[in-house]
């Protein structure tokens, strides 16, 4: 345990100094979703203390409280109480601070909460933090999210035994490189690598990409025009690089959202808002979801997709090698987080305005009229496989991006 203590102080500067990246920000938001982890938050307020942030709050919304308000509350008196109201983020989004996000998946928490709930509370959570949604993905104020393990989640992967709880956080510490020298370095040289097939995407001016695996997915994917691809390394509103996710393999764009067609079925379970949805197909025509089934959870996906605007359609494409560090872990962390950074990805609901050249000189109105999808929900799923095939029309003809998996540009 000694040996962890050490490398969390590491994982706590990179977040700091990498990820977040403080130099003009004076103002930081930690929230959590623990409260076991207010521990982690008072150190980090500690640390950027001495970075010169002098105005901190760390804020605690507890799963496990939001899962028992809940359960004792008829949905009709569900309301904007203090464990689901995030006016906060408004407040240090508007003075260009920082926000960082401490997450840690509880499995299966929410399976005996009615869809029809878990739905009205993310309503009201995304009511009341407007103004950060309306600017998460322009970057004007810096924010990332890492995570943290908990007992439940560690038992839950690996037994219910006195190491699993250290297992998991060793396994969260690497795949941040936080177990080496120098993190730092060692994620500006992998972004330095990875900006070599970001490079050659950007040059390729994809059109459309046709994905084909032996799950059945069989799914054409348009690409707006002047569009761009990115990785980690963001910027913020200072002209700071940045790391909104710690950890972060992908490589990613905006779909024109109205243009998608065929059919895809996922490749990892999904955990999202504490709902477990496995083993799931999704038929688009024109852009929309127009059919959906799972295994398990379809009445959550189903409430997801159908009773959020715009969920039916894509905001994000990502591609990750099958043969990447997490990846080949073989773990499925059950995690977003993670499994997203071990394997290509979509999203429903939200796409990125700074996937569109010159975003800055564009309204909300003009990005949407070219392709950005605007939606209150972002829900990534796994679709990489070891067989996964996709073909790129350019401008120039027809590419294959990627074999059996893997990058072949």
């Amino acid at each position: 345990m000694d040996n962890i203590k050490v490398l969390e102080d590491k994982y706590i500067d990179v977040i700091l100094n990498k990820c977040l990246n403080f130099k003009q920000n004076k103002s930081l938001l930690i929230h959590c979703d623990l409260k076991e982890h207010e521990y982690f938050a008072e150190k980090v307020k500690e640390k950027a203390e001495k970075l010169g942030i002098n105005d901190i709050k760390i804020l605690i919304q507890d799963k496990d409280v939001i899962h028992t308000y809940l359960k004792n509350t008829d949905i009709n008196d569900i309301e904007l109480v203090k464990e689901i109201d995030r006016s906060d983020f408004n407040t240090y989004a508007e003075k260009k601070g920082g926000i960082l996000f401490l997450t840690s998946t509880v499995p299966n928490l929410m399976d005996d909460i009615e869809s029809e709930k878990i739905q009205k509370v993310i309503e009201i959570m995304e009511k009341s933090s407007k103004y950060y949604r309306d600017h998460v993905s322009k970057f004007t104020f810096t924010w990332c999210i890492v995570a943290l393990p908990n007992k439940k989640w560690a038992y839950d992967l690996f037994g219910k035994n006195e190491d699993s709880y250290n297992k998991l956080y060793k396994y969260i510490l690497d795949m941040c490189m936080i177990n080496t020298n120098n993190p730092i370095n060692e994620w500006d040289k992998f972004i330095e690598k990875n900006n070599y097939y970001k490079n050659k995407l950007n040059v390729l001016k994809i059109k459309k990409l046709h994905y084909t695996n032996s799950l059945g997915i069989d799914l054409t994917v348009e690409i707006p025009k002047n569009s761009i691809w990115l990785n980690t390394d963001e910027v913020d509103a200072y002209g700071n690089k940045i790391m909104p996710n710690l950890p972060s393999y992908e490589i990613f764009t905006s779909p024109d959202c109205k243009k998608t067609n065929g059919v895809v079925y996922s490749s990892k379970p999904l955990y999202y808002n504490g709902c477990y949805i496995d083993e799931f197909m999704l038929k688009f025509k024109d852009g929309e979801v127009i059919d959906c089934s799972a295994k398990k959870g379809e009445k959550a996906l189903k409430q997801i997709v159908f009773k959020n605007k715009n969920a039916n359609r894509l905001g994000e494409v990502a591609l990750v090698p099958y043969d990447s560090p997490i990846s080949n872990t073989n773990i499925v962390f059950k995690d977003t987080l993670f499994d997203e950074n071990a394997s290509c990805h979509l999203a429903l609901g939200a796409g990125f305005e700074t996937t569109f050249e010159n975003y800055k000189n564009l309204t909300k109105e003009e990005l949407i009229e070219k392709g950005l999808n605007d939606s209150i929900i972002h829900m990534d799923f796994m679709i990489g496989t070891k067989d996964l095939n996709i073909v790129a029309e350019t401008e120039k003809g027809i590419v294959q991006i990627f074999k059996d998996g893997n990058f072949c540009i």
